[in-house]
């Protein structure tokens, strides 16, 4: 593309990225506004960089990446403390990043086999991710006294982990404007809130002079501008039509004057252009090569797309590039296209980048003959399986377990069986609202079954089947069995080590183990919960969500908060910012007595994820016991913006009111409580005190009576009695003051 002049809307952009922390140039697909940007940039005294934002060239961080590249060099050579800090999200987000300042080995989810692998993470897993490089990238900025103006172009291709990632990094920032983008939108989509919307008007005649230039005649330049309607790419196309002799005819539409001009050129030329437009990974401003890619056979160009797929594997697997997917995503062959898309998929999965993941995955899920494609045992089958398994834990059953159900009627003989009915088996008994423990146990049942009739010969059989009992143990453990469910993980465990010995299949050991834990738990045997969560520690000693539970166990055991808080540190310690670990320990310091410690650790929490209605919610508690109730009020009301459903929120809403002296709203959130549920005892007791204080005796006895029912709490009773001597005192009252009767 010719370098264009700068563009008369350089003065608006200049001054929206001056005041705005994110701007967006909406523009024509093909208007070409990065010239005019540069320019309207070039005084900045900020550092101005030109990325492109499209995942599917870039890799899932396009648009960043270079900064994030830059700046690990940089930290890695000079500040390694701060690569250090962030490690457990920079070589999770980045799995094949190898670096110095990394100090903590990785946890057996990111280093066992594929075959090995029985976890995933949870959803929310990415945004803990996406906090960590944020705040790593702004402690390099303010280490290096950076501010960045980062120019995106194909911002509307960005992955959605990019865009979480601009959004943390402009929410963290706390004014300074270390960072401030300028995102080039060309499919008019993109939104952003609060940022400031810019639109990239046509080029005039006189702009696209460079372009027009080619014919002297003044006519043949006005021709080619009107059809190019101001637009840089096509007037370029029109010139390159004009200069090989073919006329640029008023009435003809833009791109069949380009079909004209391929039609012009013979097959060498075509596929020559076809090889280098996709070569370029399909980035060439040419709107000419565009054109001609897309009418071109298909087959031919799949098989370029398929040999580079390949080769841009190779290059990430090696840690030299992105993981880049274009070619992938470009083929046309549906069935071509899903096999290639199979292991990116399973990279994306293991990363937990399901947003991106499923932004082109779902095609496939919603196809029906893809979801009945491959042997049962291959890739692709594999990849749809994994979808499911994350599926069923985001809550999408409704998708999950019909198509679980469908693959098993079209592969009964599958390697992948017992995987499935695991998967079903845990959906009824787990992950769906209300959960089925009948229906989870009859594919618990099932699936041993399975193993038992189909697996019996395989060298995996002994790992299958402890796999399948334990899902089976944890129904077991639902239904209150609780030696059963302890003696199928202690047997499994044991038939592990017999079979397999120490070292293979370490991380299901850990699971089996911890699953144990989990047990003696439920039924309040605490030292032997701690014996075997210690036990699943030993094998898998740096992942941070077993040292958190541990917190969590210990902190029930009465003279344990010293251990308990040490720890939650580990599990802050190992894992990406780790909001759970924090809001655990802000419970356990606050019933220390602690509060300003606990608010310190809610503050955190709401720094990680904003909208944890716990944290608000805890953050009201502490406020109510120091007599803040203004301050108290306000962040209930945040934690209600968030889910105003749960019966202790609205019971504390309704207790603020009544500190505020708002009996009506007090009354109102009481019942609301109640509504949820109506057994909760404390929301009694107050409605009792309130319905009391205004007078309604009658009312106020019968919610104090349900609460000394079903509550036990002596303060309860007092109330209770409280009450039932104002409406002994008033009886008596009345009795002397009613006139005697007649003789």
């Amino acid at each position: 593309m010719i370098e264009l002049i700068q563009h008369r809307i350089a003065p608006v952009i200049t001054s929206s990225v001056e005041v705005n922390p994110i701007t967006i140039v909406k523009a024509e697909a093909g208007m070409a506004p990065v010239p005019t940007i540069k320019s309207a940039l070039a005084s900045s005294s900020s550092d101005f960089s030109v990325t492109d934002g499209d995942w599917r060239t870039g890799g899932y961080l396009a648009g960043l990446q270079k900064l994030i590249d830059a700046e690990l060099r940089w930290a890695a050579e000079n500040r390694p403390k701060l690569v250090e800090a962030a490690q457990q999200s920079l070589k999770r987000l980045f799995p094949l990043l190898e670096c110095d300042a990394f100090t903590v080995p990785k946890d057996l989810t990111n280093t066992s086999s594929r075959e090995e692998r029985t976890r995933f993470y949870h959803h929310e897993y990415q945004n803990k991710l996406l906090v960590g490089l944020a705040e790593f990238l702004l402690k390099c900025a303010r280490e290096r006294n950076e501010r960045h103006i980062i120019v995106i172009d194909h911002a509307d291709a960005l992955s959605n982990s990019t865009k979480n990632l601009i959004k943390l990094l402009v929410r963290l920032d706390d004014d300074a404007r270390l960072f401030r983008f300028v995102l080039i939108d060309y499919e008019q989509r993109l939104y952003f809130p609060n940022a400031n919307e810019v639109h990239f008007g046509r080029y005039s005649w006189q702009e696209l002079a460079p372009i027009l230039g080619r014919d002297p005649a003044v006519e043949k330049q006005r021709q080619i501008y009107e059809a190019s309607g101001g637009n840089p790419l096509i007037a370029e196309a029109l010139s390159t039509c004009e200069a090989a002799g073919l006329p640029v005819i008023g009435y003809l539409d833009p791109i069949a004057i380009v079909d004209l001009y391929l039609a012009s050129l013979n097959i060498g030329e075509r596929h020559s252009l076809l090889k280098s437009y996709i070569e370029s990974d399909c980035t060439t401003p040419d709107l000419i090569a565009q054109r001609n890619y897309a009418v071109f056979e298909h087959a031919t160009a799949d098989h370029l797309h398929e040999q580079l797929h390949r080769a841009c594997l190779d290059r990430y697997k090696a840690g030299e590039a992105p993981l880049v997917m274009i070619h992938a995503l470009a083929v046309r062959d549906k069935y071509k296209r899903l096999e290639l898309l199979a292991e990116p998929s399973g990279i994306l999965q293991s990363i937990g980048l399901y947003d991106l993941w499923f932004a082109y995955f779902g095609e496939s899920l919603a196809d029906p003959e893809l979801r009945a494609y491959g042997s049962g045992d291959a890739p692709v089958n594999a990849a749809f399986i994994g979808a499911a398994f994350v599926l069923y834990s985001l809550g999408c059953g409704r998708v999950s377990v019909p198509y679980l159900d469908e693959f098993h009627k079209i592969f009964p003989k599958s390697q992948y069986t017992p995987t499935v009915l695991y998967a079903q088996s845990m959906t009824y008994g787990r992950y769906q609202q209300p959960v089925n423990l009948t229906v989870a146990e009859q594919y618990a049942v099932r699936n041993l079954e399975t193993i038992e009739r189909d697996f019996k010969d395989q060298d995996k059989y002994h790992y299958i089947k402890v796999f399948a009992e334990n899902a089976y143990a944890y129904i077991k453990a639902k239904q209150k069995r609780y030696d059963e469910a302890l003696a199928l993980c202690a047997d499994g465990h044991g038939k592990m080590l017999e079979v397999y010995g120490e070292k293979r299949f370490k991380l299901h050991k850990s699971i089996l183990i911890y699953n144990t834990s989990q047990v003696y738990e439920l039924v309040d045997d605490l030292s032997r919960a701690e014996k075997q969560l210690r036990e699943a520690i030993a094998y898998d000693p740096y992942y941070g969500e077993y040292h958190n539970d541990l917190g969590n166990l210990l902190s029930k055991v009465p003279g344990r908060e010293a251990d308990a808080l040490e720890a939650y540190a580990r599990a802050i310690e190992l894992c990406p910012p780790y909001y759970e670990a924090y809001l655990n320990r802000a419970a356990l310091r606050n019933r220390m007595g602690d509060a300003a410690w606990a608010m310190a650790d809610l503050e955190r929490t709401l720094v990680i994820k904003p909208k944890e209605w716990r944290a608000h919610f805890e953050k009201g508690n502490i406020l109510m016991r120091q007599d803040s109730p203004k301050a108290a009020l306000a962040s209930y009301l945040a934690a209600a913006e968030i889910n105003y459903k749960s019966a202790d929120l609205l019971s504390n809403l309704g207790l603020v009111y009544s500190e505020l002296g708002k009996a009506n709203e007090s009354i109102a959130h009481y019942l609301r409580a109640l509504e949820i549920d109506p057994r909760h005892a404390l929301t009694h007791n107050n409605l009792a005190i309130e319905y009391f204080n205004d007078g309604q005796l009658d009312m106020s006895l019968n919610h104090a009576t349900v609460a000394v029912e079903i509550g036990g709490d002596p303060d309860y009773l007092l109330t209770r009695e409280h009450i039932q001597a104002r409406l002994q005192a008033d009886l008596a009252s009345r009795r002397d003051k009613a006139p005697a009767s007649s003789p």
